[in-house]
């Protein structure tokens, strides 16, 4: 037995009737937490590498009449991303001979692509014009030090150091303190990689990078915040190549 099947036409205006019942359903809402970067005044989140710890200032300063101060350090970052990057509320995470996490405060605008962000414990010290201060920043000296720095959202954008070695380079030798700069280097120079950094050198550069150490220090405390590092022992400032 066969069955006829009955098709019922039904009017425009119930069919426009149903069809308002279900609207497209919105697009999907992004997880929790997620920033695409974009946004005007918010932090931003980046991917690792993007940014490094170019140098860090780990043994205090000395001035012109040879006081050492333990308390006046800084970390410098450097933007490597491909966009400019709002670091507010990233963290510096300090472990090995201390433990302590920093978080970076309000920062006004965006770093630029190539740029440095020199942050400081103090502006009253060898350091007066750092561009964000962590008053809490300390560092124990000589000790084993490793700093990872982490974006807004917590995520791992670089390591540096070892938490079983003391920094790799820099120091205070009872004269003049050093910092520790990152080679400037065209491939690889992984931070956690002691070959990766050496000693702020004095040697003669076309353009000095001294500038940001107050006149009074530049005789005994040789670092080079917010500015491109010195060239290795070498006189190198990059290395690598194509092949």
């Amino acid at each position: 037995m066969f069955r006829t099947l009955t098709y019922l036409s039904l009017p425009p205006a119930v069919l426009f009737a149903l069809t308002a019942c279900n609207p497209e359903p919105p697009p999907p809402t992004q997880g929790v937490g997620y920033r695409t970067g974009l946004e005007d005044g918010e932090p931003n989140s980046s991917e690792r590498g993007t940014v490094k710890i170019s140098e860090v200032m780990w043994s205090g300063s000395v001035d012109e009449n040879g006081n050492w101060d333990p308390s006046d350090v800084f970390v410098e970052l450097r933007n490597e991303s491909a966009r400019p990057l709002n670091l507010t509320g990233w963290q510096l995470l300090v472990t090995g001979a201390k433990v302590q996490t920093w978080v970076l405060p309000q920062m006004e605008g965006k770093l630029p692509v190539g740029d440095h962000l020199f942050i400081a414990a103090k502006s009253s010290g060898c350091f007066p014009e750092p561009d964000l201060i962590i008053e809490e920043m300390a560092f124990a000296y000589g000790d084993a030090l490793q700093i990872t720095l982490r974006d807004a959202d917590d995520r791992l954008v670089e390591p540096i150091g070892s938490e079983d070695s003391p920094p790799f380079a820099g120091g205070y030798d009872g004269v003049m303190s050093r910092s520790m700069e990152r080679l400037e280097l065209m491939f690889g120079g992984e931070g956690g990689f002691p070959h990766s950094w050496h000693y702020y050198t004095d040697a003669e550069v076309d353009v000095p990078n001294n500038d940001r150490v107050a006149e009074r220090c530049r005789a005994n405390t040789f670092a080079s915040p917010g500015r491109p590092n010195s060239p290795d022992y070498s006189g190198a400032f990059a290395t690598g190549s194509f092949e």
